[in-house]
């Protein structure tokens, strides 16, 4: 070791080159930073956010759908079937008529 070299008897420390008050200046600076940083995660989850409420909404889309359709079909298939047995009973009416009018000729 060089003896040129004047070595200080007395090294501060860190509390003692650091004025606690100025901390508090510091977290204050710091607390836009959070929000921006709030608001660079937020935008970055934002698509996710958006593909999810978009699977949500087609699920219940597909389901309230699907209730609905079923409904109609149910509904149309009643109809159908009552339409078919008035027009079977209607040509089995007319068969029994002009049936009943052919034996009396």
């Amino acid at each position: 070791m060089n003896m040129s070299q004047h070595v200080p008897r007395f090294i501060p420390t860190l509390t003692e080159i650091v004025d606690p008050a100025s901390l508090k200046t510091v977290v204050e600076c710091r607390r836009p930073e959070l929000q921006t940083l709030v608001q660079q995660v937020q935008r970055q989850i934002q698509p996710v956010f958006e593909r999810r409420l978009q699977e949500e909404f087609d699920q219940w889309q597909r389901s309230l759908m699907g209730q609905q359709w079923e409904t109609m079909r149910l509904r149309l298939q009643h109809d159908l079937n009552e339409m078919v047995q008035q027009a079977v009973a209607d040509h089995l009416g007319q068969v029994a008529v002009s049936g009943s009018g052919n034996s009396a000729s």
